[in-house]
């Protein structure tokens, strides 16, 4: 059942960007792979936490499922919340992903206020990661660092695709 809900949502997030953001369907098409992380949370008052499910892609087409979690810490108060988007440029970097997860290294400096539509960016090792504000209050200078897991699907992933149809009777 979450998978599913997971499904959907990374679906109607990836729409949503797509309509805002003219090139992101064109980087999608390029990259080897992509995780979508659909709503992350996050909040922070000194020491600040972020949380999220996310859906992997190879060659546009749905593989599994990712956690991404992410902590921080340093003049940081309030919450936001925000779309990730890994891509990863080649087979290479997308195995290691799913083998291992991944690791990184995080500098924030934002100032979130209600509705904001800044996105941020950032490139290590064949992985791009791009964060789409979806809103919150959150004024916050921290280094941390962020996690994430692969998780292979418990059940078939829906290819959204039509049913073939069934033979005419004769």
């Amino acid at each position: 059942m979450l998978e599913a809900t997971i499904h959907e949502e990374a679906a109607a997030a990836l729409n949503r960007l797509q309509e805002k953001h003219k090139g992101l369907k064109e980087k999608l098409q390029k990259a080897y792979g992509y995780a979508v992380f659909p709503s992350v949370g996050r909040a922070g008052v000194v020491l600040g936490g972020a949380y999220g499910h996310g859906e992997v892609f190879e060659g546009g087409k749905p593989v599994g499922f990712a956690t991404m979690s992410q902590i921080t810490v340093g003049v940081q108060v309030g919450g936001q919340t925000f779309t990730q988007i890994l891509t990863f440029s080649n087979k290479k970097s997308f195995e290691r992903f799913k083998k291992r997860g991944k690791l990184g290294f995080t500098a924030n400096a934002s100032a979130v206020m209600v509705k904001a539509a800044a996105t941020a960016t950032n490139n290590v090792s064949d992985v791009e990661a791009s964060a789409y504000s979806m809103g919150g209050m959150l004024l916050e200078l921290s280094l941390g660092g962020s996690k994430f897991m692969f998780i292979p699907p418990l059940e078939k992933i829906p290819q959204n695709k039509p049913a073939p149809k069934e033979p005419e009777p004769e």
